[in-house]
């Protein structure tokens, strides 16, 4: 088997470093590499290849091929999932060796755990979510599919955050409060109160700015 990390940008490398981690323990891939559109074919990136999408199969068997979107953007993130889907390519979970992880937990497939990142009992990861070093997803917690957890955040138990949100460095999330779907939290932001959807989020405590119509966290 082989894995594709599917973004050959800054998060890209770190999600490579997680991988080789990975494989040291566990002898999974045979090759590692990125898929990125965005620059040209079969060219040297970080310590590996970078292929695109739609000339991958000329390199490699897509029934020998997993991949691993390294994103940052929810919304970009959801667009490369169905992709992947429609190309016949299988999606796989990359989850760090420091990240501890329930046995009652339940992940999506697509799902990145970082380094020492937890998830606590009955918590529930949705599909193609992204969750970077040390942040905290509490007991019972639902997380939507392609959302982005930044670096140490602490989701409170019971909390439900939706689907395509993205939640800022260092942000923390009161127990038993819900993010709308497609909401932004602000790095450092400390939310009291649920949140509604398609919101952007800023402060302590956090306040409702403004709706995110562009539907994107970086500008």
């Amino acid at each position: 088997m082989n894995l594709g990390i599917y973004g050959a940008s800054g998060f890209g490398k770190e999600i490579y470093d997680i991988a080789l981690r990975v494989n040291d323990k566990s002898k999974l891939w045979d090759n590692i590499f990125f898929i990125d559109d965005g620059i040209e074919n079969n060219v040297n990136i970080y310590l590996s290849k970078s292929y695109k999408l739609e000339l991958l199969e000329e390199y490699y068997n897509k029934a020998e091929v997993e991949i691993i979107i390294a994103i940052g953007e929810p919304v970009i993130r959801k667009k490369l999932f169905e992709k992947i889907a429609l190309n016949g390519y299988r999606m796989t979970n990359l989850i760090d060796p420091t990240a501890l992880v329930s046995p009652t937990a339940k992940l999506g497939i697509g799902v990145i755990l970082t380094s020492f990142c937890s998830v606590a009992s009955n918590a529930i990861i949705g599909n193609n979510v992204a969750v970077n070093v040390k942040s905290i997803i509490g007991h019972d917690i639902v997380i939507g599919e392609n959302t982005v957890i930044s670096s140490m955040v602490n989701v409170g138990g019971a909390c439900i955050v939706g689907s395509g949100s993205y939640l800022g460095m260092a942000c923390q999330i009161k127990e038993g409060k819900t993010i709308g779907y497609d909401s932004i939290i602000g790095m450092g932001s400390v939310v009291h109160n649920d949140i509604p959807d398609e919101m952007i989020a800023l402060g302590n405590p956090a306040r409702p700015m403004r709706k995110n119509i562009e539907k994107k966290v970086f500008k």
